[in-house]
């Protein structure tokens, strides 16, 4: 055997090897937006071939971005370029506030998980905050975000003192959103002042070129709600929401945005339904359930554009909660700047039957067997209310007059024959009583059986002494019991064998002592019991 000739082969075999290996090293993998320095010979030959994959940084001779994918090839070196969006994850960045926190931070990556779409959220919270004041912050670098963030298994992290610039690097965000604060929404001038500067601070420190732009289009407040800035709609929600999507339609032409989240047409077109105006829980943020689970379908929708194969379906929502808000945030997406009546939707006019349900008035409360009044205005109203088990009933409760305030005055603990957590024996509703008000209902509870008896239980207590009053409850038989609110702890006040007046209604008010005392009438809990007794 000629062992020279086998030697000699391996020594050329070994050799291909190593000249591959050396053609290996010179391929490298970069990415979009990241920045690339080149020789001087390579960038003579990238001028020759003018191609625009890559885009000269400004005052850096040798230093370029790069800004498509594909092959960029040089006689000694050769690089891939890879979108490092391209990963089957999707990932959007909000930069926002409470109405963000509202649309993103609730029910969205519950709809995102079921239907098995890999999702991270990032919120840049920061209450109230309108364009401008993002706009200052990510100038000057400050870091007072709390930085709200989401992740793939839902896991949720919150950092407080965080910059805008630190969120923009912190993921390959495949969506940036941009959102004006609610104030503002309607105001046209206010959003081209300041949404370019922002958007060219944002694709500066963020030059992705296959990043996608979003804005979400909020919504107008309630008709009844009391916050001064509804001033600057003269009070008119439909004013209000022509505003919203006048300026929604003008974002195309401020910025190159690629698309609305409509959740101020969604939430509209919910209002249409039976629900009516009860998409907010004080007047303009969203009540816990049917408005945030709006909002959360809106922008799934936007996203994935398969919301009506979704089977997700909230603990807390009646099928016909999510029935409106799933064709709301449909037709929104579909039809961004008109309103689609949902009047179609009628919840059927029909009693049925539970063992006990239970309202709390004022705590900020998701709980199963619960169900919040978060707004102390006339016009409130909460639809299918949960029994003890969760599951919904055709009993609704309606505030018909106002009271004055929702506050956190009553005790923490309590020795009553009604389970109730601190967050709901401490909160309350209250108003000062007149001599007009002794016969004038506050509260109407509907749906009820007029052929059967109901027990209402209420516990009222505030940390204050004030006059004993009159709680009393009106259907086809009225009856009234004293209480002394100050500081009550132990005392429930039972009302046995109400029946409903024939369209299943009963209603509940207040009475002064006597005519020369002034009264402080609270509510803080209110439990509706069905009796077997026919």
């Amino acid at each position: 055997m000629n062992f020279k000739w086998i030697g000699l082969c391996l020594c050329l075999a070994m050799s291909s090897l190593s000249l591959s290996g050396v053609a290996q090293e010179k391929d490298s993998v970069v990415f979009l937006g990241d920045t690339l320095s080149l020789t001087s010979k390579q960038i003579q030959y990238w001028k020759k071939k003018s191609d625009d994959i890559l885009l000269p940084i400004a005052n850096e001779t040798d230093k370029f971005l790069i800004q498509k994918t594909g092959t960029l090839s040089f006689r000694d070196q050769r690089f891939q370029i890879a979108d490092p969006l391209d990963d089957g994850v999707t990932k959007i960045l909000v930069i926002g506030n409470s109405f963000s926190d509202d649309g993103v931070e609730y029910y969205l990556h519950d709809l995102a998980k079921q239907s098995g779409k890999p999702l991270v959220i990032g919120n840049l919270f920061r209450g109230g905050a309108p364009l401008d004041f993002h706009l200052k912050n990510a100038t000057e670098d400050n870091a007072i975000y709390d930085y709200r963030k989401t992740y793939i298994d839902g896991a949720k992290v919150n950092t407080r003192k965080t910059s805008i610039l630190t969120a923009l690097k912190d993921e390959n965000w495949d969506i940036i959103c941009f959102q004006q604060a609610s104030l503002l929404s309607g105001d046209l001038a206010s959003v081209k002042k300041d949404l370019p500067s922002l958007f060219a601070y944002v694709q500066k420190n963020y030059p992705i070129s296959s990043v996608r732009y979003a804005y979400h289009q909020t919504w107008a407040y309630a008709q009844n709600a009391s916050t001064k800035n509804f001033e600057k709609y003269n009070r008119n929600q439909e004013l209000m929401y022509q505003k919203i999507v006048d300026v929604s339609k003008e974002i195309k032409d401020i910025i190159p945005i690629d698309f609305i989240i409509p959740a101020g047409t969604a939430i509209q077109n919910g209002r249409t339904s039976y629900i009516g105006d009860n998409f907010t829980r004080e007047g303009y943020h969203l009540d816990l359930k049917i408005g945030r689970f709006t909002a959360a379908c809106t922008w799934y929708q936007s996203l994935f554009h398969d919301l009506n194969q979704n089977s997700y379906v909230p603990f807390n929502l009646s099928r016909n909660q999510i029935d409106v808000a799933r064709n709301a945030a449909i037709a929104a997406v579909k039809n961004p700047f008109e309103l689609t009546r949902n009047e179609n939707l009628k919840l059927p006019v029909q009693s049925s039957s539970f063992s006990s349900i239970q309202v709390n008035f004022g705590a900020d409360l998701i709980m199963s067997g619960w169900n919040s009044f978060l707004f102390e205005r006339a016009g409130t109203r909460l639809s299918d209310l949960n029994n003890l088990d969760n599951k919904s009933t055709s009993v609704a409760i309606e505030i018909i007059r106002n009271f004055d305030k929702r506050a956190s005055e009553g005790p923490a603990r309590t020795a009553i024959d009604f389970k109730m957590p601190a967050e709901v024996s401490k909160s309350n509703f209250s108003v000062q009583l007149g001599e007009q008000d002794a016969l004038l209902p506050f509260l109407k509870i509907e749906g009820l059986n007029p052929k059967k008896k109901y027990t209402v239980s209420i516990f009222a207590s505030q940390n204050q002494q004030v006059n004993p009053l009159y709680y009393w409850v009106k259907g086809s038989n009225t009856t009234s019991e004293l209480l002394n609110t100050s500081y009550n702890k132990n005392r429930l006040l039972t009302f046995k064998n109400l029946i409903p007046r024939m369209d299943g209604t009963l209603e509940l008010g207040f009475k002064q002592a006597s005519k020369t005392s002034t009264s402080t009438a609270v509510i803080n809990a209110l439990r509706i019991s069905e009796s077997n007794e026919l």
